[in-house]
């Protein structure tokens, strides 16, 4: 495959993924890379093998598993947000794709396929890749238990993520006893973690929690704002710890220092966890948000 066509492929992708609510299919891509459709869609399969349009609609209903796992978006204005007439028809195709409705998608009975942007020769060092994304989003409220950590204790939040979830575990077999064991399910903690970046090399402090919802919490907790900014958000793909401790090595060692337009700005960075086997599935998906600002 010629270079040029290399170029040509990855500025497909990339347009797909900066238009991806609104763009209409190979018609469109072609007229805006100044190129013959049906020789944009013959190259295109070759080096992704996708179609187009099916690319674009995976590409969706990803993103619209995602808004289900990280909202509380009504369904229909879900539909609609992705392309859909109406819920049936996105509800047909979503369960066609994911093997699962959207419904058991928002109650995390039913993990999604991960269907990530295709990356056209965007490596670093040492051969790695990373899915990356770059997010606009409002800010929110984390809640949860807070402890202060150095790099030398660090993997002590392993040991206290393993004590949550096995209470977890045990209150999907019985019903909460007090009332921090109800705030566990109320707010969904275990889906979320909070790192605050030290003002200066000291200790750091690390939130083990969930989105907040409102309403009063336990005094063991900690109400945590994040705010509204823009996020370099990475997947994460593998078992847990490990895989978030090999994403987190390639971030901080080789995707920040290389990378020409965007730098590191923020208060956190923060993870969000989804349902399923965190520490033997090797096909767990979760995802890491970095904050960032564009290079001047």
């Amino acid at each position: 495959m010629p270079m040029e066509w290399l170029t040509t492929i990855k500025d497909a992708l990339k347009y797909i993924e900066d238009h991806l609510l609104e763009v209409e299919g190979a018609d469109e891509l072609a007229s805006h890379l100044a190129i013959s459709s049906s020789y944009l869609q013959q190259g295109f399969q070759i080096m992704t093998e996708h179609t187009i349009s099916e690319y674009i609609r995976n590409r969706r209903l990803y993103q619209a598993a995602r808004d289900l796992m990280t909202s509380d978006t009504k369904i229909t204005d879900i539909a609609l947000k992705y392309g859909y007439d109406n819920s049936a028809s996105f509800s047909k195709a979503f369960t066609r794709f994911h093997e699962a409705s959207p419904s058991e998608i928002r109650k995390g009975t039913k993990r999604p396929t991960a269907f990530l942007p295709i990356q056209i020769s965007i490596t670093i060092r040492g051969g790695h890749s990373l899915d990356v994304e770059i997010v606009d989003k409002e800010a929110f409220c984390a809640v949860g238990f807070m402890g202060e950590y150095t790099p030398e204790n660090s993997t002590d939040i392993s040991k206290r993520w393993r004590k949550i979830n096995k209470l977890l575990d045990e209150l999907k077999l019985r019903s909460p006893e007090t009332p921090l064991e109800s705030a566990l399910l109320e707010h969904n903690i275990g889906s979320c973690g909070v790192t605050e970046y030290p003002a200066d090399r000291g200790p750091f402090r690390y939130l083990f929690g969930g989105i907040y919802r409102g309403g009063e919490v336990p005094p063991e907790m900690e109400v945590y704002k994040i705010n509204k900014g823009t996020w370099a958000v990475f997947n994460c793909v593998g078992k847990l710890p490990d895989a978030m401790e090999e994403l987190s090595d390639l971030i901080w060692n080789h995707w920040v220092p290389d990378n020409t337009e965007y730098e590191v700005d923020g208060q956190c960075e923060f993870e969000l966890y989804y349902r399923g086997d965190y520490y033997n599935d090797p096909e767990y998906l979760c995802t890491k948000w970095i904050p960032v600002k564009r290079i001047k």
